[in-house]
């Protein structure tokens, strides 16, 4: 993978790797970056190789290089070195696996070229893991001779450690109104300015945390200017522990266009906090019931109309984390290794 960065794909594979069966398997992680991580591995038992090169694209002769001398049974590649692996497949040994993560809408941002260039290069991909069943339908709509070897595991979250880290002491004072939050890097897919349109048609008040970093931060504070909104919304940057700040606010507001599977709503249910969501396509709408543990809008008027109704009638903590089960680390690490296991004996 090629960092440690804050982000989706980033924590969910630092937490898979920190709980891997070491007894059972060998793990070498290769990164790209040697920058400072946001994430850490803590799993002693895991050997690190930084390849350290500007771009993931000009790794492709250390990454050769470790891959003949290792001769691993699996290659597991996300982002950017998922497009990188899939060309350099006629290159390694035929012994080793090539198993890809996605987690995008491969077929929703190409062009016709790189849709059809896609089309040829996955095909070479021995087993191809997605995030939900909408992904899933996706590929197989536009890939469907690999729809046998598309297979479905969503992201883990570890309830316990949710939980115990929403009990550190806060950063923040937190004023007596209802308080939402966002938890995304700040981004033009993650639709922070939709959300800030609808609050600027509620009539009440409220603080707003945007928990984030990134290039839409600029664009999002001449918001706040142009719609006086500055003393109602805090930017609060990255934070290495979001959860105390999650489990003080009444409602978690989601914005985005895309999502593959958002670990943060499984989180603010985890902490009793509702979810508000735009209806897109991904993992949303298999986490979220509409009515029963959140609500998911399509447009910004019924946006502000559900934060009305969750203030008014909110929905009990206990009813909201009580489906949480299917994707508890543990069970998303049984269905891991025993993939694992079961392919290395065919």
């Amino acid at each position: 993978m090629p960092s440690l960065a804050c982000g989706g794909t980033e924590k969910v594979m630092s937490t898979l790797i920190n709980h891997w069966d070491c007894h059972q398997f060998d793990v070498l992680l290769g990164l790209n970056s040697t920058e400072k991580p946001f994430y850490l591995i803590t799993n002693s038992a895991v050997s690190i190789k930084h390849f350290g090169k500007s771009r993931v694209r000009y790794t492709w002769r250390k990454l050769l290089l470790l891959i003949w001398k290792e001769r691993p049974d699996y290659i597991f590649s996300v982002l950017d070195f998922t497009r990188l692996m899939i060309l350099l497949k006629p290159l390694i040994p035929k012994s080793c696996k090539l198993i890809a993560r996605e987690s995008n809408y491969l077929f929703e941002w190409l062009n016709t070229s790189q849709k059809v260039l896609s089309r040829y290069l996955y095909r070479n991909i021995d087993l191809l893991v997605v995030q939900s069943a909408l992904m899933k339908q996706h590929v197989i709509n536009n890939l469907p001779e690999i729809a046998s070897s598309t297979l479905v595991i969503q992201n883990p979250i570890d309830l316990s450690l949710v939980r115990q880290l929403a009990q550190m002491p806060l950063e923040y004072d937190i004023p007596n109104c209802p308080i939402f939050i966002t938890i995304a890097r700040l981004d033009t897919i993650k639709g922070h300015l939709r959300i800030l349109d609808a609050l600027a048609l509620l009539d009440r008040p409220f603080c707003y945390y945007i928990v984030g970093e990134g290039q839409e931060r600029n664009a999002i504070e001449k918001y706040l200017e142009k719609h006086q909104l500055q003393s109602k919304v805090i930017l609060t940057g990255e934070l290495k522990n979001p959860f105390p700040l999650l489990k003080k606010a009444h409602l978690y507001l989601q914005g985005s266009y895309s999502e593959a599977f958002p670990n943060v709503i499984l989180e603010a249910l985890c902490l009793g906090v509702t979810p508000i969501a735009f209806t897109i396509s991904g993992g949303t709408s298999e986490i979220i019931r509409s009515g029963e543990n959140g609500f998911l809008v399509n447009n910004t008027t019924d946006f502000v109309k559900s934060i009305s109704i969750a203030l008014k009638e909110p929905f009990l903590p206990q009813k909201l984390s009580r489906d949480l089960y299917p994707f508890e680390l543990k069970a998303i690490m049984s269905i891991y290794e025993k993939l694992f296991v079961e392919r290395l004996m065919i």
